[in-house]
């Protein structure tokens, strides 16, 4: 839990100034990210699904789907913002559509938010 709320303060530094802040070691990406790790010519992955061209909505079952929970679960500030953990279960239910909501709104702005994993979703959480 102490690693938890390090890691959503560090994540939320990031996300106000920038990834070219640095991180304190106990905050590190890699604590942050025990599943998942930033690969060449992939970004952050979690071990689900490496692609980017799964089209993603309420009711989608599946890794794709396992790999877009883990990635706002394990790589963005989702638990900092809302104090508890966005599960990871294949289930693209309305919890996931919110937490993809919020990504949207947070990473890539108001003019992009829809609750589908699409391209540009994909991207922007291979990067983020």
């Amino acid at each position: 839990m102490k690693a938890r709320k390090a890691l959503a303060t560090a994540m939320i530094t990031v996300a106000l100034f920038g990834s070219s802040v640095a991180m304190s070691p106990t905050a590190s990406a890699a604590t942050a990210a025990a599943s998942c790790k930033k690969e060449q010519g992939t970004g952050w992955f979690c071990g689900y699904y490496k692609g980017t061209g799964a089209l993603l909505a309420e009711g989608s079952k599946g890794v794709a789907v396992f790999e877009v929970q883990a990635l706002i679960a394990n790589t963005t500030a989702y638990y900092a913002y809302h104090n508890t953990e966005l599960a990871v279960d294949g289930q693209f239910g309305p919890r996931t559509r919110a937490a993809v909501r919020w990504f949207q709104a947070t990473y890539m702005g108001s003019g992009h938010v829809d609750g589908i994993v699409g391209p540009n979703t994909w991207k922007r959480l291979r990067q983020t």
